[in-house]
C-alpha cells in the first residue's frame, strides 16, 4: 500500500508501522513485505524492522508464492495481511478487514471489486486466527455477513495520519481555494462519498453567502467519479466547485486549517479517517449520522442525515452564520482527536497477535 496514494489504506499501514516502532517491544520483530516498485524512503526505518522486497509485482504471483516464500525466509510466526490472504500460508494469519460495505452497498463497488471480494474474502476470513476491524459498526457487519468470524474479531481504531504532523502549506491551500473562503471535503471521488448531494447542498445556500464561498473537494477519482462531477452541471452549473485531485500532506494540512467548515457526508464508512484528521487540524466538522462516523465523531461534530440535501445545507449554514458554534466544534474536535493514537493502535494490534498465537485458524 505504501507510496501508492491509497488514502486510508496507506495511512493504516504507515501508522501501524510507526506505532510498532514507538512501542519498541523487545520480543516483537517486524518484517515489512515491500512492493519492488516502492522507493526505500517510503518505508519507516528503525532497528527492529526488517524489509523483504517481493520478487514480483503481479498480485496473483504475490498471493500464490511471493508472500509465503517471504514468510519462510523471515521465519515468521504471524502473517498480517489486509482483505486477501496468501494462498500459501506457512504461519498463523491475522487479517485486517476495514469494512464489508461491498456486501451492504454492492452498487457502490465495481463488478471487478465485487467479484474479487466475494470470492477471496470468505476464504481469507475462514483461515484467519484473528480478524481486525476499525469500528463496532464494521464488526456488526462482518458478523452479519460472515458469521464464522464471531469470536475472532478485534475492533482496533485508527488515528489521524501523517497530514496532522505535516507543515501546513498555506500558499498551496490559497492557490487551490483561489484566495476565497471555502468549505472543504476530502475523500476518493466515488458515489459512496455522497459528494453529489454535497454539491447540491452547497447550491442551496443563500446566493449572497454562496458568492463569498467556494467548495473544494480533494481526492483521487475512482469508479463512477463522473457521476459526482455531473452534479456540478444542470441546475447546479453556477456552483463554484473545485475538484483538486490528490494533494500532498502539507497542502492538505493547510486546507484543513484554513477551511470555514469540513463536510464529510459519506453514506457509509468503515471508519472515516478524514473526519479525525480535520478535527486534529482544528476544522469545524459536519458529518453523517450513520455507520462508524458516529463513533469517530462523538459529540464533536454536527451530525446530519447524508441522504437529506436540506440537512447538509442547514448544517453548513449554521456553522457559517455562528462563529461561536464553529469555535466550539473546533475545540471539541481537537479533544476528540486526542482520544486516538497510533501507539494505542499498535498496542491493541500486538495484543491481537498474541491472541492469534494462542489459537488456531478456524478454517
Amino acid at each position: 500500500m505504501l507510496g501508492k496514494q491509497e488514502g486510508g489504506n496507506e495511512t493504516y499501514v504507515a501508522g501501524l508501522l510507526a506505532g510498532l516502532r514507538d512501542l519498541a517491544l523487545p520480543d516483537v520483530a517486524v518484517t515489512a513485505l515491500v512492493d519492488p516498485g516502492i522507493p526505500g524512503g517510503q518505508i519507516p526505518s528503525w532497528s527492529g524492522l526488517g524489509t523483504h522486497r517481493l520478487r514480483s509485482r503481479g498480485n496473483l504471483h504475490r498471493l500464490l508464492h511471493g508472500v509465503g516464500d517471504a514468510c519462510r525466509l523471515a521465519r515468521a510466526d504471524i502473517l498480517h495481511m489486509t482483505y486477501h490472504a496468501s494462498f500459501d500460508l506457512p504461519c498463523i494469519l491475522v487479517l485486517s478487514v476495514h469494512d464489508v460495505l461491498f456486501k451492504r452497498f454492492p452498487a457502490f463497488f465495481s463488478p471487478r471489486d465485487r467479484l474479487l471480494l466475494n470470492t477471496l474474502l470468505p476464504l481469507s476470513i475462514r483461515r484467519a486466527a484473528r480478524v481486525l476491524t476499525l469500528s463496532e459498526a464494521s464488526r456488526t457487519d462482518i458478523e452479519h455477513f460472515f458469521p464464522s468470524a464471531r469470536g475472532r474479531i478485534d475492533v482496533i481504531p485508527l488515528a489521524a495520519g501523517s497530514v496532522v504532523g505535516a507543515p501546513p502549506d498555506l500558499s498551496a491551500a490559497r492557490e487551490i481555494s483561489g484566495e476565497r473562503s471555502y468549505i472543504l471535503a476530502v475523500g476518493t471521488i466515488q458515489p459512496r462519498k455522497n459528494f453529489g448531494r454535497l454539491v447540491q447542498a452547497f447550491g442551496q445556500l443563500e446566493k449572497a453567502k454562496r458568492g463569498q464561498l467556494r467548495l473544494v473537494v480533494v481526492g483521487k477519482p475512482q469508479w463512477r467519479s463522473n457521476q459526482v462531477r455531473a452534479a456540478t452541471g444542470g441546475d447546479h452549473g453556477d456552483v463554484d466547485v473545485v475538484f483538486a485531485g490528490y494533494v500532498s500532506d502539507s497542502a492538505l494540512a493547510g486546507l484543513y486549517r484554513m477551511c470555514s467548515a469540513f463536510v464529510y457526508p459519506s453514506l457509509a464508512e468503515g471508519f472515516g479517517l478524514p473526519v479525525l484528521e480535520a478535527m486534529a487540524c482544528g476544522a469545524p466538522v459536519i458529518t453523517s449520522n450513520v455507520s462508524s462516523l458516529v463513533e469517530v465523531a462523538g459529540d464533536a461534530a454536527l451530525l446530519v442525515d447524508p441522504r437529506s440535501v436540506g440537512e447538509i445545507a442547514g448544517a453548513m449554514g449554521r456553522v457559517l452564520e455562528d462563529p461561536g458554534l464553529a469555535d466550539e466544534l473546533r475545540d471539541r474536535g481537537r479533544q476528540q482527536a486526542l482520544r486516538f493514537s497510533w501507539a494505542n493502535t499498535a498496542r491493541m494490534t500486538v495484543e491481537a497477535y498474541r491472541r492469534a498465537l494462542n489459537s488456531r485458524p478456524a478454517g
